[in-house]
């Protein structure tokens, strides 16, 4: 695990200091299982993972934490369909079949079920289809830890996603782990161990391990890169450079390294594509130096008929202290455009 925690709920406060994700005091688990549990949408989306303690969004990294909510203890037999596709959690219509790995394996102790129900290798993220059940009726929520390796190595990686509620004691969840710039190449052996189960105040110990091997490469070749000569300066004097935009059938991405290496503000680029089309790339990963922005398909994928994006950065700084993000983004930069068409 990680040896700080580094991300928050949109409306969770909590202290961010530097100590061990297993070191959590019972009444810090509890005010982070009891906000996500008040969240009142079906669908508890997770924003992007920031690897500071001053930088707080989310409670997923995949060093890993994963939120889970309302379990259910109905019987393996009818999970054992992927009832929350990869594709259906990044709103895809188009068949993804060539890309995923369907597994569909599941593991059981302690009254817990964990099964692993799908996964996608795009470049240097890893999407992970998962459906948890328990055997006992859950107030607050679950909460995985765990990891990820890759042909042995562990994973230093940080996730974003969302869980969706099917019952009182089910939940479904995708969650997207960057595995940052590695060869990723061919045939790839990996296997993810979930550690520990925290439901409410009640820690269930695993490990719930999975091995298999998938290969990315035909997602990888039919992804279009596009090298990015854009740059803005933050009030801090940092330089943001963005570096490629890149774009296949599970979205799209921009790249980005920041110079000198901070972490003290979120960042957005807002616009629109030549159709007229509302586009917001919003931070999916960030560590001090470097980070990936994510399109948000909050108001829809792309267009594919779009062949021209029109953006402007934006930032907002983040607390000093642990508490509430805010959201009042302000313009930091010049408009800038990306053609899609080579």
């Amino acid at each position: 695990m990680g040896k700080s925690i580094y991300h928050l709920l949109n409306d969770v406060q909590v202290a961010l200091d530097d100590y061990d994700q297993e070191a959590l005091s019972s009444i810090e688990k509890k005010r982070i299982l009891r906000s996500f549990h008040k969240t009142k949408k079906n669908t508890l989306k997770y924003k992007p993972v920031y690897r500071t303690a001053a930088a707080a969004v989310v409670i997923i990294a995949m060093s890993v934490a994963l939120i889970s909510t309302n379990l259910s203890a109905y019987a393996y037999q009818a999970t054992q369909q992927v009832l929350y596709s990869i594709g259906g959690y990044l709103g895809i219509e188009k068949n993804l079949d060539s890309y995923r790995t369907v597994l569909s394996q599941a593991k059981t102790k302690n009254g817990l079920t964990v099964q692993l129900n799908e996964v996608i290798l795009d470049n240097d993220e890893l999407l992970v289809s998962t459906t948890i059940t328990s055997d006992e009726k859950s107030e607050l929520g679950c909460v995985l830890s765990g990891r990820i390796y890759i042909n042995g190595q562990a994973m230093d990686s940080a996730s974003s996603g969302s869980a969706k509620p099917l019952d009182e004691y089910t939940t479904e969840q995708v969650t997207e782990s960057y595995l940052g710039a590695r060869n990723l190449e061919g045939d790839l052996d990996v296997k993810i161990v979930f550690n520990s189960a925290l439901i409410d105040e009640k820690t269930k110990k695993g490990p719930w391990a999975f091995e298999f091997t998938t290969n990315g490469d035909e997602l990888a070749q039919s992804t279009m890169e596009i090298p990015l000569d854009n740059s803005f300066q933050l009030e801090n004097g940092q330089r943001v450079r963005l570096e490629k935009y890149t774009s296949n059938a599970l979205g799209q991405k921009i790249y980005f390294v920041k110079e000198p290496a901070n972490t003290a503000y979120d960042l957005a680029l807002r616009g629109h594509d030549d159709l007229g089309n509302k586009i917001v790339f919003a931070l999916a990963n960030c560590d001090a130096s470097k980070g990936v922005f994510k399109i948000s398909t909050v108001n829809g994928n792309l267009d594919p008929q779009a062949r021209i994006l029109t953006l402007t950065p934006y930032a907002v700084k983040f607390p000093e202290k642990s508490g509430k993000l805010s959201n009042d983004f302000q313009k930091v930069g010049d408009e800038f455009t990306i053609m899609l068409t080579k």
